[in-house]
């Protein structure tokens, strides 16, 4: 099942946090959550994990489940694509961010003329979600969701045989295929599969092992969701963006790349929330402080949070797919845990 189901979305208002959450404090605050979260009080949420200034907080397990658990983390996977693109730039494998993905893997786009408007759609469109198609994936209606490219033997011919909806580089349309294709820029710029290139540059300079990424039916690998991560493993990820790509003080992801993708670049069409290069952006006010947001979400509940001005990193497994409580960890993060560190 892919993410349609954030047709549903549930959102919580960070204007209304004020009174949220009782003076727990920030050690009362993680004990409460951690325990709540054992005791099975969040139901589908298995896992949590928390830091402040790097420093673990909080790492709690629902019955049955534990720290050495794989878990499909969904389209959490698309943020830790972007990572991996911005591996590429730092390369200077990848020169700009504009360049059509058809100059990149010209093999994927044969079948279409040489003017076909599809061969126009750059990176950054796939990035921000804007490549125009008539791919929408909170929409089970749409031609081009991911449920029906889930159905075919090639995704990237699927997504190139959908239509244009909007203007390419217009509007945001949440849209897996689009990541899909990164994928395949992915293998050809960096010479290797996506699993063995994110290995090297990213996972295994984390102390990240064990990671299962799905493939499409072509043999390519699925960029757009579905890897299998520790909970641990989503909190380093966490981690090494709020520090602007470090990791116990050595250079892993440029900086200036964890800027431009946790920068907004578009905004999201009857949402609050903006966008990034596929990392989620949103922030208010808690107590008549300003709060910002960094986020990846995966469909079930999976999520890393980042509140930078509180040093705060967490991040959550679940199993909620499909269902409005697979919002329960943003309910966690902005009714009980912001609320009881803003002083």
């Amino acid at each position: 099942m892919g993410e349609a189901a954030r047709t549903i979305l549930w959102v919580v208002p960070w204007l209304a946090l004020t009174a949220a959450s009782p003076a727990l404090g920030q050690a009362g605050i993680f004990d409460e959550v951690g325990s709540r979260l054992e005791s099975g009080d969040y139901p589908g949420i298995i896992g949590g994990m928390a830091s402040l200034d790097g420093r673990v907080v909080m790492e709690a397990y629902a019955r049955g489940n534990g720290p050495e658990e794989r878990h499909d983390i969904r389209s959490a996977t698309k943020s830790i694509t972007a990572l991996l693109i911005g591996e590429l730039v730092a390369d200077g494998r990848l020169k700009r961010l504009r360049t059509p993905i058809a100059e990149l893997i010209p093999g994927t786009f044969d079948a279409l003329p040489a003017n076909d408007p599809h061969r126009d759609i750059t990176v950054e469109d796939a990035l921000t979600m804007r490549t125009g198609l008539a791919c929408d994936d909170w929409s089970p209606a749409s031609v081009g969701h991911e449920d029906k490219m889930y159905q075919t033997r090639d995704w990237a011919a699927f997504l190139l045989a959908q239509p244009f909806a909007h203007e390419r580089g217009e509007q945001f349309s949440y849209c897996t295929g689009g990541v899909v294709l990164l994928g395949r820029v992915i293998e050809t710029l960096s010479g290797q599969a996506v699993p063995a290139f994110a290995a090297e540059r990213l996972f295994q300079p984390l102390g990240i092992e064990g990671e299962r990424w799905e493939s499409t039916p072509t043999g390519h690998t699925d960029t757009g969701g579905h890897l299998r991560l520790r909970l641990r493993d989503l909190h380093a990820i966490g981690r090494l963006v709020a520090d602007r790509g470090t990791w116990n003080g050595d250079a892993v992801v440029d900086p200036d790349w964890i800027d431009t993708m946790t920068r907004a670049h578009t905004d999201v069409p009857h949402r609050r929330e903006r966008y990034g290069y596929l990392w989620w952006l949103d922030r208010g006010e808690v107590k008549g402080k300003p709060v910002s947001l960094v986020y990846a979400h995966g469909n079930g509940g999976n999520f890393i949070f980042i509140v930078p001005e509180l040093r705060l990193v967490a991040a959550f497994n679940g199993r909620n797919y499909g269902k409005p409580e697979q919002f329960t960890p943003l309910r966690i993060l902005t009714q009980e845990i912001v609320p009881a560190l803003v002083e």
